[in-house]
């Protein structure tokens, strides 16, 4: 089965239905996959063919890919694990990239509307250190700026490019982002140690941004930086570092990178790509899982906006434009989004895994898990089970929060405008078509009841009268990610080097095996701009799970093992998927 990538310049029809759902169990009861896999292609190098030991499993397990077999220098990855002088360097290296106050802020103008940095800078001073942090990489990683290319995008985009002997292949392009949210100045008392210097107690690396995501950005470099100096690797595939700068405020900067990725390559052109995400593993409910991020939830806000005639508060009527908006509010939270999981979401593939590989799960969960995908009863019962915590519940149901409201200037005059707006994060089967139809039919209901005109998105649809009318127009909207392939060569090279890497190198003293599946991001990352590069994209650090690592809060910190974790992963991953025929 082929599947051609989405354009975003192309209008994509986003109606979906829920007979979708029956289709997927017809699919399955007949035996047809319901997933979309690559063809397989051997490795040049020893023409391993990678699969799964029990393909017909549910949720197979990946074989481990033996590092040894390909990487030309065995003894770096105990250097990066084990040498305290290696530790200490990289240390240092980390927090001097924390050191820079890269805060980025949801209302700052974008680079490309001023005519020059001088004047960006006038008007927004703020961005000034975003160009001291790039000349504080440029210093601290010489071989890396010295033998790399470097296109800057958009005055802040950093594309670095490690070019290929072999154009045949494609290139892997690993992503990280260097803005971080700011810090309240209010809480800085708070802080083990001050955010913007940064400091190690032994075990945690603590700074703003040290785990969201400089960590993983420097990490990177490093690697690229060792693997330069040692002059052993001479890489056939092309391999890219995009770095992104306005992640944290849904910004444009890797929409620009992408722009310029696409002119240079064309869509479909990239083997991998791997961004933040997920880190490390999980232990839960006996069973070690490494749950890259295969896709995203969608994202939409709705902006609701009622203007009603004005008139002294001496005389009101019996509700005002807020007290409408206040009962629309009460309606639009009280009915929720309906739960629902299929095939198409990552979340029941996760869940298949749990249920053959725990000793511990709850037998009957297990087998309605099993069954899910197959048989309605099961399904309601693990949408059930996971409607117990919200953080379970939004994985499979589309979220409505209601974070921002205004209206009236004066405590005597009646409001004439007021207005809200509620966030939405979509679920994988939902669409924004369907959420905010959701949406629109309740503005409509209220709409008549006070006989009251309706605008969405521009179109009347809805009278409009002297009562007032309500404007409902959407911000941001953002389709479900296309979900990562499972099963496929990629796939298995990545899970089995993961394997590998946990298994073998971090904890070489333990019996533990670790299952390779997939998990569901709710928020969105820059890869939200990279869907038509290629459909195999992984949302994930390679390191080690931080007890409270507090992103986006007081004290963020990383367990300094999982910087070192991610240094010493992609050191040899970059070697071994150098030898992927594709």
């Amino acid at each position: 089965m082929t599947e051609k990538l989405p354009y975003h310049a192309k209008e994509t029809n986003t109606k979906k239905s829920y007979s979708n759902f029956f289709i997927l169990i017809i699919c399955c009861v007949l035996g047809i996959s319901c997933y979309v896999v690559s063809k397989s292609t051997p490795f040049e190098k020893g023409q391993i063919l990678l699969q799964a030991s029990n393909p017909d499993s549910l949720c197979p397990i990946v074989e481990k890919v033996d590092f040894s077999k390909f990487v030309r220098d065995n003894s770096t990855v105990d250097r990066i694990l084990h040498d305290e002088r290696f530790r200490n360097g990289s240390i240092e290296k980390l927090l001097g990239a924390v050191r820079y106050p890269t805060e980025i802020y949801d209302e700052m103008i974008h680079p490309e509307e001023a005519a020059s940095l001088d004047e960006l800078y006038k008007a927004e001073p703020k961005w000034k250190v975003f160009e001291k942090f790039q000349k504080y990489l440029e210093k601290t990683f010489p071989q890396v700026h010295g033998k790399l290319k470097l296109d800057i995008v958009n005055s802040f985009g950093l594309v670095y490019t490690w070019e290929g002997s072999v154009p045949e292949k494609k290139p892997i392009i690993l992503a990280a982002h260097y803005d971080v949210v700011p810090v309240q100045t209010e809480t800085i008392s708070q802080w083990t140690f001050p955010p913007y210097e940064g400091g190690y107690d032994g075990k945690h690396l603590y700074g703003r941004g040290v785990s969201d995501c400089k960590d993983l950005l420097i990490a990177l470099l490093e690697t690229a930086e060792i693997l330069l100096n040692e002059k052993k690797f001479e890489p056939q595939r092309t391999i890219i570092f995009a770095f992104g700068y306005d992640e944290e405020a849904s910004g444009s900067g890797a929409q620009h990178i992408s722009e310029h990725l696409l002119k240079k390559y064309g869509p479909n052109s990239i083997l991998q790509i791997i961004d933040e995400g997920t880190s490390g593993f999980e232990e839960t409910e006996g069973v070690n899982l490494i749950l890259p991020a295969t896709g995203e939830k969608g994202y939409v806000d709705s902006i609701i906006e009622l203007y009603t005639p004005g008139g002294h508060s001496s005389v009101p009527p019996k509700h005002t434009s807020i007290g409408i908006l206040a009962k629309l509010i009460s309606d639009i939270e009280d009915e929720d989004f309906e739960s629902v999981i299929t095939n198409a979401n990552p979340v029941l593939n996760q869940l298949q895994c749990l249920a053959e590989h725990s000793p511990l799960i709850d037998k009957n969960i297990k087998k309605d898990i099993l069954k899910a995908h197959l048989d309605a009863d099961a399904n309601k019962a693990v949408l059930k089970y996971l409607n117990k915590t919200p953080e379970s519940r939004f994985l499979v149901t589309t979220s409505q929060a209601v974070d921002l409201i205004s209206g009236g200037v004066k405590s005597n005059a009646l409001p004439e405008h007021a207005s809200v707006l509620v966030n939405h994060r979509i679920a994988v089967e939902d669409s924004v078509e369907s959420t905010t139809q959701k949406i629109l039919r309740q503005v409509r209901d209220e709409a008549k009841k006070f006989d009251l005109g309706v605008i969405f998105e521009g179109q009347m649809v809805r009278e409009l009268t002297p009562n007032g009318y309500f404007n409902y127009s959407l911000r941001e909207a953002l389709e479900p990610a296309p979900v990562t392939p499972m099963g496929d060569e990629i796939w298995n090279l990545f899970g089995g080097s993961l394997r590998y890497h946990y298994e073998n190198l971090i904890f070489p003293n333990e019996s533990k095996e670790y299952i390779f599946a997939p998990s569901l991001s709710t928020g969105n990352t820059d890869t939200k701009s990279y869907w038509d590069l290629t459909r195999n994209i992984f949302r994930y650090a390679p390191g080690i799970p931080t007890t409270k690592s507090n992103i986006h809060s007081v004290d963020e910190r990383v367990d300094f093992d999982g910087h070192l974790s991610i240094i010493a992963f992609y050191y040899n991953y970059l070697q071994v998927v150098d030898h992927l025929a594709q």
